[in-house]
């Protein structure tokens, strides 16, 4: 398993077009991408223009796939103008998965 953990900023003018876009995502991943074994977003408590994207996939195949969707292609632009400053993202991998590196990750994150 491979997964991601985003935490980023979302301007607070910008929260609920932020929301509309990640459930949008969230919906056509769990339709279509049966390689990611959860995909989800959540608003902070503490911090109320703080978010997290947490993405786990089953190998590296789901994640290219994930990558070359319709969905996130077209996502990662207009995500990219609701947050404030860069994300925060941690990789973590299940004993014996091989980490995604970090060229394959450069400038594809929904949260980038």
């Amino acid at each position: 398993m491979i997964t991601f953990i985003a935490r980023l900023k979302v301007k607070p003018e910008c929260a609920a077009e932020f929301e509309a876009l990640m459930t949008f995502v969230c919906e056509q991943v769990r339709d279509h991408e049966p390689g990611v074994a959860y995909y989800a977003f959540a608003r902070s408590v503490s911090e109320p223009d703080g978010y997290v994207v947490v993405e786990a996939y089953r190998d590296a195949a789901a994640h290219s796939a994930h990558m070359a969707s319709a969905w996130v292609r077209e996502s990662i632009p207009k995500a990219s103008r609701l947050i404030e400053g860069k994300p925060d993202i941690r990789q973590y991998v299940s004993p014996g998965t091989e980490p995604i590196s970090p060229m394959e990750r450069a400038g594809k994150s929904l949260s980038e």
